[in-house]
């Protein structure tokens, strides 16, 4: 089954995440930073990545720039989770290496469907 890195600052927002994936099936990892998802990536492969773009010690922009510089990573599927939804923002993460944006908060009814989508491409 598919593993996604779940990188969010919010308690809360990480464990709604990572505990709808895992009913799912999916194996959820967590990081509640850059520079610990960078840690996780660094244990082992991922299919897909829910990174919120607003983080401490390294936002999101930045952790894109890391993984995307990295040939180990740079194939990586990253979705940009995030309450900026203005097309200026959106357009940014894109341009910085996203694959989609999901708008924060998350719509329970197709967040499912939405994760298929993005692994499946």
């Amino acid at each position: 089954m598919s593993e996604i890195l779940v990188v969010e600052d919010n308690l809360l927002n990480l464990m709604i995440e990572a505990d709808l994936l895992k009913s799912f099936g999916y194996e959820p990892k967590k990081a509640k930073n850059g520079v610990e998802a960078l840690e996780v990536l660094n244990e082992g492969r991922v299919d897909l990545i829910l990174l919120d773009m607003e983080l401490p010690k390294m936002n999101g922009l930045e952790f894109l720039k890391i993984i995307k510089c990295d040939s180990e990573t740079r194939d990586i599927r990253v979705v940009a989770v995030t309450g900026y939804s203005d097309s200026e923002s959106e357009q940014q993460f894109l341009e910085a290496g996203c694959y989609a944006v999901l708008p924060k908060p998350i719509n329970f009814g197709i967040f499912r469907s939405q994760i298929e989508e993005f692994l499946i491409g």
